[in-house]
C-alpha cells in the first residue's frame, strides 16, 4: 500500500521511540514531499538511570540529522492534561493530517499512556490515526501495513547511534536493530528490512 500525508505528525513517548519504531515511513514521507514534525513527550522512561539533559541533547541532534521540525519536552513527568494540551496545540497551529503514536498493546506503561493522550488530543479534529510497533509491543499488535525501509535503513542507524547514552540497552546493537526491521520472505534467502503498522483510521 502506497500512502501519502502532505504535514505527518510522529509522537513518541521517549527519545529514540520514533527513531526505531517509524522512522523509515517518516524519511520515505518526506521523499515523497511531506511536511514532517516529532513531538517527543519526556525526556526518558521513569527511574531510568540514563534520563535527563544528555538524552535531550541526543534527541535534538538526531533530529537536527533528519532535518524534521521537533518538540522535545524537558521533563520526564507523564502529565496527561499538559502532553495532550502541547499535542492539541501543535496539531491545530499547524494542520497535520497525520499522527503516527505507540500501539497500545505494549508492555512499557508510557507507550500505552501517550498512545491515550494522543486519542483525547485529536478529538474532534480530521486526522489519520496510525500506530507503529516498538521493540515492547506485544503479540497483540496486529499490522495491516508493511514498508520498505531498505534505502533508509543506513539512516536510521545512523540516527540511532545519537543516542549514545542508550547504547548498553541490548536492543540498541546493530544487529538487534536490524533483526527488528528484518522479513524473511518464504522459501527465500532475501532479507529486506521493513517498518510494520496498524492503520487505525484514514480521514481526508
Amino acid at each position: 500500500m502506497n500512502l501519502f500525508f502532505n504535514n505527518v505528525l510522529a509522537v513518541g513517548a521517549h527519545p529514540d521511540d520514533i527513531e526505531y519504531s517509524c522512522l523509515g515511513f517518516l524519511l520515505k514521507q518526506k521523499k515523497f514531499g511531506s511536511k514532517i514534525s516529532v513531538f517527543v513527550a519526556s525526556h526518558g522512561s521513569r527511574k531510568d538511570a540514563t534520563n535527563g539533559d544528555q538524552r535531550i541533547k541526543e534527541s535534538i541532534e538526531s533530529w537536527k540529522f533528519n532535518g524534521f521540525k521537533f518538540h522535545q519536552r524537558n521533563s520526564g513527568d507523564f502529565n496527561y492534561l499538559e502532553i495532550e494540551n502541547e499535542i492539541r496545540k501543535i496539531l491545530v497551529s499547524d494542520k497535520f493530517n497525520c499522527i503516527l503514536v505507540h500501539d497500545p498493546n505494549d508492555t512499557h506503561q508510557d507507550h500505552r499512556l501517550t498512545y491515550e493522550i494522543v486519542l483525547s488530543a485529536i478529538r474532534r479534529l480530521d486526522i489519520s490515526i496510525i500506530r507503529y510497533r516498538s521493540v515492547s509491543s506485544t503479540n497483540l499488535f496486529l499490522n495491516n501495513l508493511v514498508i520498505d525501509i531498505g534505502e533508509f535503513m543506513d539512516q536510521k542507524i545512523k540516527s540511532l547511534a545519537f543516542h549514545a547514552s542508550q547504547k548498553d540497552k541490548p536492543y540498541m546493537s546493530k544487529k538487534s536493530i536490524e533483526e527488528f526491521h528484518t522479513l524473511y520472505r518464504p522459501g527465500s534467502k532475501v532479507e529486506k528490512f521493513f517498518e510494520t503498522f496498524y492503520i487505525e483510521s484514514i480521514l481526508g
